[in-house]
């Protein structure tokens, strides 16, 4: 039986939710897009604009999850497991690209 504080019931639970589904997403959209560009021997992710596009906008959108699933829950007391789930993944990637940044 499911439990209730599984899903979200606040708006920005549900966006953060939403922002999440959204990575994966468009990670599906890189990765189908730079397998048919396999023959044309493209070396970097930057050779193929649409998966470079593709890749940016799901860092963009994992880092929003992020921020708008701490909003909710430190500001509206969200406390479902989806949201936490979603703060851990977007606090992931603000690691990965705050490592990247600065190592």
């Amino acid at each position: 039986m499911i439990s209730r504080n599984v899903y979200p019931q606040t708006r920005p639970g549900k966006w953060s939710i939403g922002l999440l589904l959204a990575v994966f997403l468009l990670l599906i959209v890189a990765t189908v897009s730079t397998q048919s560009a396999q023959p044309f021997n493209t070396g970097t992710l930057f050779d193929n604009t649409w998966a470079a596009a593709a890749s940016m906008t799901a860092f963009a959108a994992a880092i929003g999850a992020f921020f708008v699933g701490l909003y909710t829950t430190l500001r509206n007391q969200e406390r479902a497991a989806s949201v936490f789930f979603t703060v851990l993944l977007g606090g992931l990637v603000v690691l990965f690209v705050l490592f990247q940044l600065f190592a």
